[in-house]
């Protein structure tokens, strides 16, 4: 009799724990409706002191700095002594309209170090109050729900 509030009550916090409810389309914020690339300029800040800023310096041309940037991809970013770097390069949305944001950065100059490539791919969510989009990387197992968010 008493099994069922108890294995309520772990499934709650498991929930709680890991931010997702099982249905990992949901981990995350939730996924705008139609995004553009206008909608992307500006600054995100992360984890750690990460920076990230989307620019367009006119024509065709849409640049991005990085600062303090997850020099692997995977679930060690999350650490606070997850290596990083700085960096710069171009990026792209790769997403067409009517599909999930999507963007890829494209970094200039940098050589392949350990542990492996950096974070490079990142998904376009609704924001909060502000309607500003917010960026993301689900890491990892999707069954367990970690997730990088950049901020405006």
């Amino acid at each position: 009799m008493v099994a069922g509030p108890v294995v309520a009550m772990a499934l709650t916090t498991l929930f709680l724990a890991t931010g997702c409810s099982g249905d990992t389309a949901r981990c995350g914020p939730p996924p705008l409706d139609e995004v553009s690339q206008n909608d992307l300029y500006g600054t995100y800040t992360g984890p750690h002191g990460a920076h990230l800023a989307l620019t367009n310096i006119g024509g065709t041309t849409v640049t991005f700095t990085a600062r303090n940037w997850p020099a692997e991809n995977g679930v060690g970013i999350l650490r606070k002594d997850a290596e990083t770097f700085d960096g710069q390069g171009t990026w792209s949305l790769m997403s067409a309209p009517g599909e999930d944001g999507l963007i890829r950065l494209s970094f200039e100059n940098r050589e392949s170090v350990q542990p492996g490539p950096p974070l490079y791919q990142l998904a376009v969510g609704k924001g909060d109050v502000s309607g500003k989009p917010i960026l993301f990387a689900q890491l990892g197992d999707p069954d367990v729900c970690r997730v990088y968010e950049l901020k405006p």
